[in-house]
């Protein structure tokens, strides 16, 4: 079944109802995909949602929930090492359909955006089932909440660096790690997410062996990442 629901309160509701069963969906890259997010699912459909534009107000970045990664890799506005994260996304055509809240709502452990937005302290407005919410992007990865996307908001002028590791442009990504403003965070293949504010954060992580790499490869690489290009 898809629902088609007519504001966003109705589709955090809907998604609050149906938890189980049904998923948002935007770009549709991996819901839709063979053993994708949505197999087996119901879908809520959000693409008629206005959160689809990357403005700047009062120093922030407003990036919409529904801007696609091409349309982040596009704007002068958003920073620079935000939008080489975009661009790890190797598919010119997937570029154009996955969106900003889907690569983040996945929680996907090769998210392209996790690392870099967590190290920009960027924060998520978004809606939940008691009304509109903030929530800083590295809390939000941490958790298990469903709560709707609206913006990623970050400050205009935020600098800071981000690096991938891959055995191609096109696999899964290894590792991916950022650093900014005195945070750090590293998005590790099959371990999920870590950040904080020093660079033995590789030391929070359970590392796994997979078709990205060892536990050790993997474990070498974030134990050397922030020290590269110094």
């Amino acid at each position: 079944m898809i629902y088609h629901p007519r504001t966003p309160q109705e589709a955090v509701n809907l998604r609050k109802e149906h938890a189980d069963t049904a998923v948002y969906l935007a770009g549709g890259t991996d819901d839709l995909r063979l053993g994708g997010a949505a197999e087996g699912k119901d879908l809520i459909d959000i693409t008629g949602f206005d959160f689809n534009t990357i403005t700047e107000k009062d120093g922030k970045v407003y990036i919409g929930a529904l801007c696609t990664l091409q349309e982040v890799i596009e704007s002068e506005l958003v920073p620079a090492f935000i939008r080489e994260a975009a661009g790890f996304c190797a598919s010119f055509a997937k570029r154009n359909s996955a969106t900003v809240g889907g690569n983040l709502g996945l929680r996907r452990s090769d998210s392209y955006l996790a690392a870099a937005l967590t190290a920009a302290d960027a924060t998520l407005k978004s809606i939940t089932p008691h009304g509109e919410q903030d929530k800083p992007v590295g809390e939000y990865l941490q958790s298990d909440c469903k709560r709707l996307i609206e913006y990623v908001v970050v400050d205009k002028d935020r600098t800071g660096s981000v690096k991938r590791f891959g055995n191609t442009s096109s696999s899964h990504a290894t590792l991916i790690a950022a650093e900014s403003g005195g945070i750090y965070a590293l998005s590790v293949q099959g371990s999920g997410l870590v950040y904080g504010t020093t660079p033995d954060i590789a030391e929070q992580v359970t590392y796994v062996d997979d078709l990205t790499g060892s536990a050790a490869y993997k474990k070498y690489l974030a134990g050397i990442v922030f020290t590269l290009g110094r």
